[in-house]
């Protein structure tokens, strides 16, 4: 008030005296709700000696004349607070309305039953004796789950390829989740013939185990049907022994096709050998192993094998069985809501759910053992703050969006300081550690680790990611990156800085694996002051215009450190580009002042070209001769450049090697190769598609890179690049400021709830 005072003088000085005056008459009470698992819906809920008993209670108490209106804090008192219903917030508050753990007591909100560990029996009945695996005779243990209470057993759904996935009940026991009984159990199968083809619903494989699945009640399979970045659940209609084939009871997304898959660490085979492999899942014949379960439905009896260290139950295990699909839905619209310092868990869909939302907080949480996302802000949500949360052991993790792309107007939605891994624990690809889109999203100091696919995708526009450590994210699937996005000129303004990203490799068949991906002509991103270490690839740019890659440091690429290429050339997603093009005002004063080499796209007469990127003064240091940067090809396999058609491979005869060279600058239309003769050995190619054109700085100004040694950096092996040497005298006279020092990326304090006491202990 000082500072106001004294720059706009006199007259709003008076304004805020009489809003001093006023304050203490408008100030509105805090009031406390209590809620105990122990208490009950009769009490007040005004003190801790009488608790509600549910929160449902204390939302209805929320709106009551007298409370409403007031600043409330629901103060959830020790134990397991199981929802009944979900916990469904109506609308939004005048004053600030928080739901938290009472004195940072262990709390756990969960939309699940729990079930006594004395239900579980043996199996006695030895026609289900006959069906489970010998070795799991004497651990498996069954209830009848009406016994418990339990009669909604959920339904088996295709899930997959960003299908958000509802589960079925799903069984968790000690905080730990249990998965359907599958087999192989860590691996998959591959598929040997397609006998209808790519889109039909039959394959054969070589394997006799098959025996034992006739007569399974609701057998499903899972795989990567054709692409090793698509993968999906399928229902089984029938499974022929004689032949070794399954028959779906519906086609694939993408069909069908053979599998190349073998038990290989660090797979590096490329796009041809790709997807074709499955397992199986939902059968009890293959309930094999630990932590494994299977409900039949017709009779209401699961079974399941302890994931416990003995591989019993005894009395103190806490065993719950989700039930619920959402723990806690909010209104469209509501605003003013704080929920912190809790665990939510055991639902089928989401731990907390909304959609344009208002001013709404998620703080210190921990969720884990949800069906998708364990967060999720949908819609045109604004001021949405997401910190500190523990998020694991899920189906994605956090889901924001917000901002208008029209008007270029800010969300104002923050997400940091969380600690998110292993959530994708069946779906892989969508079930992304951080999905947002919209407006300027800030996404800052988060560890994201050991995820199935992308670990950040995103869309939108002036978004900033910084201080982020990225670690073994695209575990389960190829083609993808650690931060990803794709197939928009529009989407400009966004920053990606000052992050670490490590370890992102390919370990199956398929496309390479990035540290960030720029997929299908994203374009305009800036790229500054990270670091990569030990990735397939750090970073490409997938035919995209105008993205900047600079003052980064590269660091031991296993295959490349740049992977550029001019896909867009070709013109296969321009009808795509071109709508989101003409779906934004590209070229009105807004847009033109904010991204002026967008609005010139509207005179450029080959939108596709990859023009304007530029990489510059990045340090970078490579083994085993990989490349700073690779400028791809493949692009151009393209019968409208080059239509190949009715040649023919001879065994003895060399008649002629065609060599075409590409010129930059040159539109290579309208080549025809046909009915030749030809005669290959050593791996060599009727055809070579060259793609040394695209490096011209018309495309991708690549100036002032700078190669070092590993000596150059102090000690890389323990996470410090502060330089030294000749990278340290290079940084000087190129004003390459020192790589961000390893302890201020990720959470800056200790995520999840206060009972957890623990935080992040990075080596």
């Amino acid at each position: 008030m000082l500072f106001v005072r004294k720059k706009v003088g006199g007259r709003i000085m008076l304004r805020i005296a009489v809003i001093l005056v006023l304050l203490p008459t408008t100030w509105a009470a805090a009031i406390h709700l209590y809620v105990s698992p122990q208490g009950s819906d009769t009490n007040t809920g005004l003190d801790p000696s009488t608790p509600l008993k549910t929160l449902q209670r204390a939302r209805d108490r929320i709106d009551e004349p007298g409370i409403l209106g007031n600043e409330i804090y629901v103060e959830l008192m020790s134990g397991y607070h199981d929802l009944l219903i979900p916990l469904n917030l109506t609308h939004g508050y005048t004053a600030l309305v928080t739901f938290r753990s009472y004195q940072h007591e262990e709390v756990h909100v969960t939309g699940g039953k729990r079930i006594t560990p004395s239900l579980f029996k043996p199996v006695t009945d030895p026609v289900i004796l006959e069906r489970i695996p010998e070795e799991a005779h004497e651990k498996v243990r069954q209830i009848h789950l009406p016994d418990a209470g339990i009669t909604d057993y959920g339904t088996m759904s295709v899930y997959g390829f960003y299908r958000e996935r509802i589960a079925p009940l799903e069984l968790f026991i000690n905080g730990n989740p249990l998965r359907l009984a599958r087999w192989p159990n860590d691996f998959f199968i591959n598929i040997v013939n397609v006998p209808d083809g790519r889109r039909g619903v039959r394959f054969g494989y070589n394997n006799s185990r098959d025996a034992r699945w006739v007569g399974e009640k609701e057998p499903w399979t899972y795989g990567y049907w054709f692409f090793s970045w698509a993968d999906q659940s399928a229902k089984i209609a029938s499974v022929n022994t004689s032949s070794h084939e399954i028959t779906l009871t519906a086609p694939t997304k993408y069909g069908l096709k053979t599998g190349h898959l073998q038990k290989k660490d660090n797979i590096k085979v490329g796009d041809a050998q790709q997807g074709g492999y499955f397992r199986v899942i939902n059968m009890l014949s293959e309930l094999d192993q630990p932590g494994e379960y299977y409900i039949d439905r017709s009779t209401g009896i699961l079974y399941m094998w302890p994931n416990t260290p003995t591989g019993y139950l005894n009395d103190s295990d806490i065993i719950y069985a989700s039930i619920l699909d959402d723990c806690i839905s909010i209104a469209i619209g509501a605003n003013n809501i704080t929920f912190q310092d809790f665990t939510i868990e055991a639902c089928r869909r989401f731990g907390i759910d909304g959609t344009d939302l208002e001013s709404v907080s998620f703080l210190n949480l921990e969720a884990k053992n949800l069906g998708s996302y364990g967060i999720r802000s949908a819609g045109d949500s604004r001021n949405i703050t997401v910190s500190g949360c523990e998020i694991h052991d899920t189906d994605g993790g956090i889901n924001v969006s917000g901002g208008d792309r029209i008007d270029l107007i800010p969300s104002g939605n923050v997400i940091e300081d969380n600690h998110i891994y292993k959530v994708g624990r069946e779906t892989s690809v969508g079930a992304d550690g951080i999905s947002h889109s919209g407006v300027n999203n800030i996404i800052r100091n988060n560890y994201l680790h050991h995820g199935t696919y992308s670990c950040i995708m995103w869309s939108g526009n002036d978004h900033i990611m910084e201080y982020n450590h990225f670690e073994d994210c695209c575990q389960n699937a190829t083609d993808g990156g650690a931060v990803h996005c794709g197939r928009d000129w529009t989407m400009r303004g966004n920053h990606i800085r000052y992050n670490y990203f490590q370890n992102t490799l390919r370990t199956w068949p398929g496309g390479q694996i990035r540290g960030i991906m720029l997929d299908d002509e994203f374009s305009s991103v800036t790229i500054e002051h990270n670091v990569f270490f030990t990735n397939e690839v750090h970073a490409n740019i997938g035919g995209g215009r105008d993205t900047i890659i600079r003052y980064n440091v590269f660091y031991n690429a296993t295959e490349i450190s740049v992977d550029v290429d001019g896909r867009g050339l070709n013109g296969s997603d321009l009808p795509e580009l071109e709508a989101a093009l003409k779906a934004v005002p590209y070229t009105d004063a807004l847009w033109s002042s904010r991204y002026p080499k967008l609005a010139a796209m509207a005179y450029d007469n080959v939108p596709g070209a990859p023009r304007g990127n530029q990489i510059y003064k990045n340090l970078y240091y490579t083994v085993n001769g990989t490349r700073l940067i690779n400028y791809h090809r493949t692009y151009i396999v393209n019968n409208t450049y080059f239509n190949l058609t009715d040649n023919y491979q001879v065994a003895y005869y060399y008649l002629y090697y065609i060599y075409i060279r590409m010129f930059v600058y040159f539109l290579f239309l309208g080549n025809q190769i046909y009915k030749n003769i030809y005669y290959m050995v050593k791996g060599s190619k009727l055809i070579s598609y060259h793609g040394a054109y695209l490096a011209n700085s018309t495309y991708f100004n690549v100036t002032d890179n700078f190669q070092v040694q590993s000596s150059d950096f102090v000690d890389p092996e323990k996470y410090n690049f502060q330089l030294q040497g000749k990278a340290k005298a290079w940084a000087a006279q190129n004003g390459f400021d020192e790589p961000i020092p390893f302890n201020q990326v990720g959470p800056r304090f200790a995520p999840g709830p206060t009972y957890l006491n623990k935080g992040m202990t990075i080596l």
